[in-house]
């Protein structure tokens, strides 16, 4: 069962008088296991943003979990707040990148689907989760799957900044001329 592997972090978070913090919620999201924070303002802060994450833990929707929206959390995103609609796993047993791949895995995505009640906003429950059978995965396959999943990571962020250069080079070459685009991305590194 997943709950012999990871355990939920249950860190409260009480907004502090002023300030702001950074807020993770089910919209930030991506489709590739990460998820964007925003800042918010304490005094907006919505009433969901209830727990602290770490480096390491794997958040995942108990709502509408059959959209596979299960993240790990950066080291940048130490102790940033996230939204009650989600769980908090800390992984124990199981490398964390494993966990993430295994939890979107559209099998196990129908299968918490088959956990969920209600009909308007149908959810998981904390025990349901914890529940979910999860093979014995042999450490060099975890691994292996920590090595792939950081690569995707990394790589997902040069292609970013890639392509950030790329833009910034054509501005450069219509307010100039194409060998400043050139020169600029040459700089950057962008060029192989």
């Amino acid at each position: 069962m997943i709950g012999d592997v990871a355990s939920l972090r249950n860190e409260g978070f009480k907004k502090p008088e002023g300030g702001d913090f950074q807020y993770m919620e089910i919209g930030g999201l991506r489709g590739d296991g990460t998820v964007i924070s925003e800042t918010v303002a304490c005094e907006a802060a919505p009433s969901r943003a209830s727990q602290r994450v770490r480096k390491g833990d794997i958040i995942t929707s108990t709502v509408r979990p059959i959209r596979r929206l299960t993240a790990l959390v950066s080291a940048k995103q130490h102790g940033h707040v996230c939204s009650s609609g989600f769980a908090v796993l800390q992984p124990k047993q199981i490398a964390a990148e494993a966990l993430l791949v295994y939890l979107r895995l559209p099998v196990i995505c129908e299968l918490m689907d088959l956990h969920t009640s209600a009909s308007l906003y149908p959810a998981i429950s904390e025990k349901d989760l914890l529940g979910l059978p999860i093979p014995n995965i042999p450490a060099t396959v975890q691994a292996n799957i920590a090595t792939l999943v950081q690569q995707s990571f990394t790589l997902k962020a040069q292609s970013e900044r890639l392509l950030e250069a790329a833009k910034r080079a054509v501005e450069i070459a219509i307010e100039q001329d194409e060998a400043a685009g050139m020169a600029y991305l040459a700089r950057e590194g962008a060029l192989a």
